[in-house]
């Protein structure tokens, strides 16, 4: 099992040990009122990036692990700010280049790090969230591999929780991902976009 997929279901893992180790019970409804923030989802989804080869388009694209880390506090009530680690790794994905399509016997990955809002709609405990830093993208085969330079990446989450104790709450958002990162050497940028269904476990 490739590294990027295991991190996946660690996170995966995370997200159920905490939702087993919180009381059963329902909490009630509470403000996200200050203190410490923590947020772990982690799914799954597809991607595609692109790099432009003299006006031709080479496709990378494929199902993928996807996840992401949250951490900071409350600002204020039901907003918080956050560093946060986002990325997404595909195995074996399809690769396209003039009309012509094979498999990559390679893992593709995008692993990104920025800073992010999250705001809870409440008491229905919906959320939004952004975060924009950078990402770089890495092609690993049992050969090779190579790494791009940083490029500009953002992650944009919305989500709905249900209190599961007092600080802890469990749910499901969508996700929606950009990066443009420039090739090392070559003038031009992988851009693409990422969609994915995580699952949430956030303390606060």
């Amino acid at each position: 099992m490739k590294r990027g997929l295991r991190s996946v279901r660690i996170v995966a893992l995370l997200c159920l040990i905490m939702a087993s180790s919180v009381a059963v019970g329902w909490a009630g409804p509470r403000d996200h009122d200050g203190g410490f923030f923590l947020r772990l989802s982690g799914g799954g989804g597809t991607a595609t990036t692109t790099f432009d080869v003299f006006g031709a388009d080479l496709d990378i694209s494929g199902a993928t692990g996807d996840v992401n880390l949250a951490i900071g506090g409350m600002v204020t009530r039901n907003l918080a700010l956050h560093a946060t680690l986002f990325g997404w790794l595909a195995s074996d994905p399809d690769i396209s280049f003039l009309g012509s399509t094979e498999t990559l016997a390679a893992d593709v990955s995008i692993n990104g790090f920025g800073a992010g809002l999250t705001y809870y709609f409440m008491p229905v405990n919906i959320y939004i969230s952004g975060s924009v830093g950078a990402a770089s993208m890495t092609v690993e085969s049992e050969q090779t591999s190579g790494e791009t330079d940083l490029g500009p990446a953002i992650d944009l989450t919305v989500g709905k929780e249900w209190w599961v104790s007092d600080s802890w709450g469990i749910g499901v958002a969508g996700a929606f991902g950009y990066h443009s990162v420039p090739e090392k050497g070559i003038t031009g940028d992988w851009t693409g976009t990422s969609f994915g269904i995580r699952f949430t476990a956030s303390y606060n």
